[in-house]
């Protein structure tokens, strides 16, 4: 029969690590549709804003970050 540190090794570990990963990837989900928002806004914005490129990116990251 196995003993109790085993019977944690085998079972218990990879419930929690599986719930872990789980948790993570909730907790993430909302940050990664934020940046996909702000990449799309960034995009839309340097095809419309004339001027360089620079100016275009510059002016894109301020107008998306709601500065």
């Amino acid at each position: 029969m196995l003993n109790a540190r085993d019977l944690i090794n085998a079972h218990l570990y990879p419930v929690l690590a599986t719930f872990s990963v789980i948790y993570f990837a909730i907790q993430i989900a909302p940050i990664a549709n934020q940046a996909r928002y702000f990449d799309h806004c960034v995009d839309e914005v340097i095809k419309e804003a004339k001027g360089s490129f620079a100016e275009k990116r510059a002016f894109a990251a301020n107008l998306c970050s709601g500065s």
